[in-house]
């Protein structure tokens, strides 16, 4: 049994959340890295693996103007718990994100998959 690594990084499947306004020219590079600071701490839980679990939730991070993270809510259930409490976990584990642009969300959507290749 492999485990496919499939985190968050794809990031067309990246969405920001917030007010409707113009695009940000940082913004995109911000997600960048937000989503590979958050891929870097990806795990896949060995519990769920035993027992086959795998799936795709989606958090909602909430970010300060620094770059400290407010909050992290599912929004969408992997349907396994261990996965989507890890899919909380993952985001705090990071420790410092770089600070929003200026006038920029300080909100995204990240998806985090978790998938066993049974090749």
């Amino acid at each position: 049994m492999n485990i496919r690594r499939i985190a968050l990084l794809a990031l067309v499947g990246l969405g920001a959340i917030g007010p409707a306004g113009p695009a940000y020219a940082d913004d995109a590079g911000w997600r960048r890295q937000v989503a590979a600071l958050i891929g870097a701490k990806y795990s896949y839980p060995r519990s769920a693996q035993l027992r086959g679990e795998q799936g795709s939730a989606k958090v909602k991070v909430a970010f300060s103007s620094a770059g400290k993270v407010l909050s992290v809510d599912l929004i969408q259930s992997s349907g396994s718990a261990i996965l989507d409490r890890e899919a909380v976990r993952i985001p705090m584990k990071v420790g410092a994100f770089p600070a929003p642009p200026p006038g920029s969300r300080s909100q995204i959507v990240l998806p985090i998959v978790w998938q066993i290749d049974e090749r």
